[in-house]
């Protein structure tokens, strides 16, 4: 085998600098899509508390009047609107990033807003006497099969320029 040697065709120089633009790129892109992702599943999220259509148990009659009594919506997991309007995305960096009720707010009674979110999350056998009245979990099974075919996407995006 001495005396053989691989010769290069083509332009390998520019495949060189496709694959050194490729990381930075892929970067670029990623957080692009992710953050486009986010703001679907927000938007998902507040059109089903908007159309209450995630097959929640109603309301107790008790709870229902009281929430009457009170002036607050009759809509479920929406009684002054704190949790909707806190519901917002955050991307720490190119790959990561969230949708949830912001930390640290509080309702005027003194309760953090995530745990009144936590606690519709719960399972039905808990004990406690709210039903649970899931939407993240629900949301995201939903959103799941576009966001995937979406950050699958990525590369070929990448490449293709």
């Amino acid at each position: 085998m001495a005396g053989r040697s691989v010769q290069l065709t083509g332009d390998w120089s520019r495949l060189q600098q496709v694959l050194k633009q490729a990381g930075p790129n892929l970067a670029k892109e990623s957080r692009r899509t992710i953050g486009r992702q986010l703001k679907k599943i927000e938007a998902k999220v507040l059109g089903h508390v908007d159309q209450q259509d995630l097959e929640w148990p109603e309301l107790s009659e008790a709870y229902a009047k009281t929430k009457e009594r009170k002036g607050l919506s009759p809509d479920i997991l929406r009684a002054s609107n704190q949790m909707y309007s806190n519901i917002t995305t955050a991307q720490s960096d190119d790959y990561t990033g969230m949708v949830g009720v912001r930390r640290g707010v509080k309702t005027k009674q003194g309760n953090d807003v995530t745990d009144i979110a936590l606690i519709h999350e719960q399972p039905k056998d808990d004990g406690t006497k709210i039903p649970p009245r899931k939407l993240w979990k629900p949301t995201f099974e939903e959103m799941k099969p576009g966001i995937e075919r979406e950050l699958k996407g990525i590369a070929i995006e990448v490449f293709k320029k």
